[in-house]
């Protein structure tokens, strides 16, 4: 055959998916018998040429075997974008023209709307080229989706989830009949000759299994299997993509074996907003959308500002949950009898606990710890007007100090830009302190909510400051904002600024009305940066401190309400 090339034989350039199944195919993982075809050979090949070659295929080597026909495109599989699901696999083709069909609609599906979704939500702009794996088919009595690490867990397990026959449902997002964890302690084991599987054995074939293929390909792995006669069968193998966005606060996620059914983490994070049914148009930042179905690659870029996701059908190994952990979205299913939480304000989907709650039932310290959690997941996913910043600050109090930096300023040639910042702080009614603060910042030309919290580092001169900024057309729609999340705004503030930037370290000179001195604050991503910096300026480090807003008022002599400069309104 000179059109259809043996799947041990075929190139780098046939896609990562027909790459890889090669790979485990001589590293003796049970693949199915399989034949690809090139994206080229599709393009030139004269039509009556495939047809012959398919014919043959057909009448021999997988005479009275069903094939499944699958893309192997050189934009799925990588490991920066999974494409999982985005195109179509055609199954139990039986006859050459069958198979022609699906190779012709397989390769179609690389112009659908999902897969232009999908392009557009990694940056791409033409269609990759597109191969085609044509594989022999097994008829499986049990199949799933393995996962070498849990995508929704922080302990050291795997998880499956399986159901009778082809295991369709699985990863269509219909729900698994069996989920179940796997540990991933201990040695690895090797298989049993040709991956039988004795009864009762499938738990350890499958850890074996995860276990290998991860040492194969240097990475947690998103397995599809399948166990058919006693053998076990392995029919592709990617790598997990998914953006890493810690938990700001101390939690482990439930194991999923077990879970209640109103409580299945589909994808890791947190968000808050208003609950809404799934619309036409783009999701807003600030909304839960409610699902009945698991959302495909163009529905999710219509959602990707939602606040968080909850679905009544879904499972979390599906292909569309795959693509939702790969733009972050927090995401969990409610599958039982328990409804949502009823009206009342907005909802905190915890995807990191597995739960749904109304804002308002949390007590509010816990009330704000979620919300900026909700808003730190927010900034570091991306949603529009969302900016996040993690930055180490430390706060130089002595006048005599100050200078010594001003000075090194302008013999420098640094200018610093002065203006007047107005602030309007908002805080629970009870006005609890827990060093997460929430406020509109407003000059001239800008107006944002302010959410921040400062982590304080034992024995260090620097704290750890995490801020989301949100960008508002107006003081109006900050507020909004903030009294939609249970805040209730406090009198305004004001204070004279002057910043600088010098070598990665941020500086701003604040000036509060009242206050006999001003102090200066110094910032950088990299502490390192900000100690050769006061180095430079002879300052000690030592001299500075790792004070917080309430710390600094206090030392200051000032109280936070009527901080305002005469003359203003």
């Amino acid at each position: 055959m000179e059109l259809l090339t043996l799947l041990e034989r075929c190139q780098i350039s046939f896609g990562a998916k027909a790459d890889r199944l090669r790979r485990m195919l001589g590293a003796g993982f049970p693949v199915p018998t399989a034949y690809v075809i090139s994206d080229a050979d599709c393009t030139a090949a004269d039509p009556d040429a495939l047809a012959d070659e398919v014919r043959e295929l057909m009448t021999t080597v997988f005479s009275g075997s069903p094939v499944v026909v699958r893309s192997s495109s050189a934009d799925e599989d990588t490991p920066l974008a999974s494409a999982a699901g985005v195109y179509e696999s055609y199954l139990n083709r039986r006859t050459p023209d069958e198979v022609l069909g699906a190779l012709r609609l397989c390769r179609q599906s690389a112009l659908s709307a999902d897969a232009d979704a999908y392009r557009d939500m990694h940056g791409a702009t033409e269609r990759a080229p597109m191969s085609v794996l044509i594989q022999k088919m097994v008829a499986c009595e049990t199949s799933g989706v393995l996962y070498t690490r849990n995508p929704v867990a922080e302990n050291a397990t795997m998880l499956v989830e399986s159901s009778q026959g082809l295991g369709t449902k699985v990863v269509a997002g219909l729900g698994a009949q069996d989920r179940y964890t796997l540990s991933r302690a201990g040695g690895t084991a090797s298989p049993e000759p040709g991956w039988t599987v004795p009864e009762g054995g499938l738990h350890t074939a499958l850890r074996t299994l995860g276990l290998m293929l991860e040492a194969e390909f240097g990475r947690p792995q998103d397995v599809e299997w399948g166990l058919s006669e006693g053998r076990l069968y392995v029919f592709q193998s990617r790598d997990v993509v998914a953006k890493r966005v810690t938990p700001p606060l101390r939690a482990t996620r439930p194991e999923t074996l077990g879970a209640s059914a109103a409580a299945l983490v589909i994808s890791p994070g947190y968000g808050i907003g208003t609950p809404v049914e799934r619309g036409n148009g783009p999701a807003l930042p600030g909304q839960v959308v409610v699902l009945d179905a698991m959302p495909t690659a163009s529905e999710l870029a219509n959602l990707q500002d939602a606040a968080a996701l909850i679905l009544r059908v879904g499972n979390t190994l599906s292909h569309s949950a795959a693509l939702t952990r790969e733009l972050a979205i927090p995401a969990v299913l409610i599958s039982g009898p328990e409804a949502i939480p009823g009206s009342g304000g907005p909802l905190l989907v915890d995807g990191v606990n597995g739960r749904v709650v109304r804002l308002l039932d949390l007590p509010p310290v816990d009330r704000k710890k979620a919300i900026f959690a909700a808003m730190r997941h927010a900034g570091l996913r991306g949603t529009s007007g969302h900016h996040y910043q993690g930055r180490y600050e430390t706060v130089l109090f002595d006048p005599v100090l100050q200078d010594r930096v001003r000075w090194y300023l302008r013999d420098g040639g640094v200018e610093t830009v002065d203006r007047v910042q107005r602030i309007l702080p908002f805080d629970d009614p009870d006005r609890t302190y827990c060093g997460i603060s929430a406020r509109i910042q407003s000059t001239a030309d800008t107006c944002r909510v302010q959410f921040k919290r400062a982590n304080l580092l034992p024995d260090r001169p620097f704290r750890f400051d995490e801020e989301v900024h949100v960008h508002t057309e107006s003081e109006d729609a900050g507020a909004e904002l903030l009294r939609g999340l249970h805040y209730v705004g406090r009198p305004a503030q004001e204070r004279r600024i002057g910043i600088a930037e010098v070598e990665d370290v941020r500086l701003q000179f604040n000036s509060w009305p009242g206050a006999g001195q001003s102090y200066l604050g110094l910032e950088s991503e990299h502490p390192e940066q900000v100690e050769k910096f006061l180095i430079a300026c002879d300052v000690p480090v030592s001299e500075c401190a790792p004070l917080d807003g309430k710390d600094l008022f206090e030392m200051l002599g000032l109280g936070l309400d009527s901080l305002r400069f005469r003359g203003n309104s």
